[in-house]
């Protein structure tokens, strides 16, 4: 089975733009099977921590038939590490 997850990347277009704690927001990654490999900007800090919850998602929602092509190429090339271990 996936993981999944987000990961963080850095990206000079938005390290300007704060958010309303006054944080620079920070990108990330969503590796979700609805939304694989698309970026979203939110607050470092999490709402547990008091942070201000914001999110918005950098790139334009990936059509359907390339959410199927690109998960099945993330489970095809997890097989295939598995499979070498």
């Amino acid at each position: 089975m996936l993981k999944l997850s987000c990961s963080s990347i850095s990206s000079s277009s938005t390290a300007n733009v704060l958010c309303q704690c006054g944080v620079v927001l920070e990108m990330k990654i969503s590796w979700t099977k609805s939304n694989p490999r698309r970026r979203f900007l939110c607050c470092k800090i999490s709402k547990a921590r008091g942070g201000c919850g914001y999110f918005r998602w950098y790139d334009d929602e990936i059509l359907a038939h390339a959410r199927r092509v690109i998960w099945g190429l993330l489970k095809r090339g997890k097989t295939y590490e598995l499979e070498r271990n």
